[in-house]
């Protein structure tokens, strides 16, 4: 039994040659995606009317499934050295972030969805969270967070030049704009408004500049749009080039 116990342990905790992801991981990752396809797709009235029952009866095969995911997890959290032995250990991992997500995750599979209680079903949807077991999940959360610690100064000078940029087009807009579209354009938060539009590259298209000097202003905002995400993308991209190089580097010595 303690042998059994060891397996699972090791499965969950991903301790496998060369570091590959385990099957008992696998298994979960692929559970936690086909659970959070079809709580997507029963939000679509036409698909909950026809295979609903058929999409509920998964559902609660998928809950048993996270039932003995974690239970299983239960089992070995003594084994985990940050928990404590015995039933202290089991009663710690209880009350960890990660086995609270997973009981709700697992809720609304046996709480029973029916018409006028379909509001429960996005309740489901929180099962988005049990991504966050994965393997790759963390390893690109830790990239992330690199990447953001180590260009962090890079990033504020990216940042200062798109606040800058955002302060000087709204209000160039406003005063080549105010007198002629004052309730679109009638103030600098107003045109603020317009301007993250129109760096962001979005452009609703709710206000937009009909003079001349205007449509200058905003040609030359566009353009400089295109720095403003640009910048920090390529920041960060270096960022996270650095972070895998060297996790690399350090596997490989």
């Amino acid at each position: 039994m303690n042998e059994l116990r060891l397996r699972i342990y090791e499965q969950i905790i991903n301790q496998t040659p060369g570091g590959k992801t385990s099957l008992f991981n696998k298994i979960c990752g692929i559970t936690i995606f086909i659970s959070i396809f079809f709580a997507v797709i029963v939000t679509e009235n036409s698909i909950d009317y026809q295979f609903g029952d058929q999409i509920d009866l998964l559902d609660r095969i998928i809950g048993v499934l996270f039932c003995i995911e974690y239970f299983c997890r239960l089992w070995v959290a003594p084994l985990e050295k940050k928990y404590q032995d015995g039933w202290k250990g089991v009663f710690s991992y209880m009350i960890s972030p990660m086995a609270i997500i997973d009981v709700i995750a697992i809720i609304p599979s046996f709480i029973g969805v029916r018409a006028e209680l379909k509001i429960l079903r996005i309740i489901r949807l929180l099962r988005i969270l049990k991504i966050g077991r994965s393997e790759k999940f963390k390893q690109s959360i830790y990239h992330f967070n690199f990447a953001l610690r180590s260009k962090s100064q890079e990033l504020q000078i990216s940042t200062f030049y798109t606040v800058l940029l955002l302060l000087i087009s709204s209000t160039g807009m406003y005063l080549a704009e105010s007198s002629i579209q004052p309730e679109l354009l009638g103030s600098i938060p107003r045109c603020l408004w317009w301007s993250i539009t129109t760096v962001s590259a979005v452009g609703y298209g709710d206000s937009i500049p009909v003079t001349a000097v205007g449509k200058t202003i905003a040609s030359i905002t566009s353009l400089m749009g295109i720095a403003a995400i640009a910048i920090p993308t390529g920041i960060l991209a270096s960022g996270f080039s650095e972070s895998i190089g060297g996790k690399k580097n350090n596997e490989s010595q």
